[in-house]
C-alpha cells in the first residue's frame, strides 16, 4: 500500500465514521474519529460547545486535532464534515502525504440517514433538509479536492470499503 495516512471527508451522514472503522480494521491502521477526540479532550458534546463557544472556536480546536494526527503514520481518520472550511485544514489534507477520500451522498440520502439525530449542531434548524442542501453547495468545491470520491447512495459499507481498497492498491 502506498498510503499510510488516510482521511475521510464529507458531509455528516455519508458514512465516514462507519467506513473509517471498517477500513482501519481491514488494513490494521490506527482509527481516529475527530469528533470523538474533540468531545473527549474538551469534555463536552460538540453541539453544546457550539452553543457555548461558537463554531469559530470549535474550528480552531478541530485544526489542532488535525495537525496532531497528521504527524502520525498508519492511520485512518474520520474528519468532521466542516473540516475543509479552513484553508489551513485544506493545506494539511491536500498536501500530498494524506490520501483523502470524499464520501458523498445526495441531500435526500443524508437527510434520511440523520433525520432522527439530535446532536448535529448545524441541523438544529426549522428545515434541516434545506440546510443540508445549502451546506453541500457551500462545501462541494472543497470536498472535490480529494484524491478519491465515492458516492455512498444505495451502497453497503462493504461495497464502499471495497472501492476504497481497489483505488488505494491500484495507485
Amino acid at each position: 500500500m502506498n498510503y499510510n495516512k488516510i482521511a475521510l471527508i464529507g458531509m455528516m451522514g455519508c458514512g465516514k465514521s462507519t467506513i473509517a472503522k471498517i477500513l482501519a480494521d481491514e488494513i490494521s491502521y490506527t482509527l481516529y474519529e475527530a469528533d470523538e477526540i474533540f468531545e473527549k479532550e474538551q469534555k463536552i458534546l460538540i453541539k453544546d460547545y457550539f452553543k457555548q463557544f461558537g463554531e469559530q472556536n470549535f474550528r480552531k480546536l478541530e485544526t489542532e486535532i488535525l495537525k496532531k494526527i497528521s504527524k502520525t503514520d498508519k492511520f485512518v481518520l474520520s474528519c468532521g464534515g466542516g473540516v475543509i472550511l479552513s484553508s489551513e485544514n485544506r493545506k494539511i489534507l491536500f498536501r500530498g502525504d494524506i490520501y483523502t477520500i470524499y464520501l458523498s451522498a445526495n441531500a435526500n440520502t443524508i437527510y434520511e440517514r440523520i433525520k432522527n439525530d439530535s446532536v448535529r449542531p448545524l441541523l438544529l434548524v426549522e428545515n434541516p433538509k434545506k440546510k443540508i442542501e445549502e451546506i453541500l453547495l457551500k462545501r462541494n468545491e472543497y470536498y472535490n479536492l480529494a484524491n478519491l470520491k465515492i458516492n455512498t447512495d444505495n451502497k453497503t459499507m462493504e461495497e464502499v470499503k471495497s472501492e476504497i481498497l481497489k483505488a488505494i492498491w491500484k495507485k
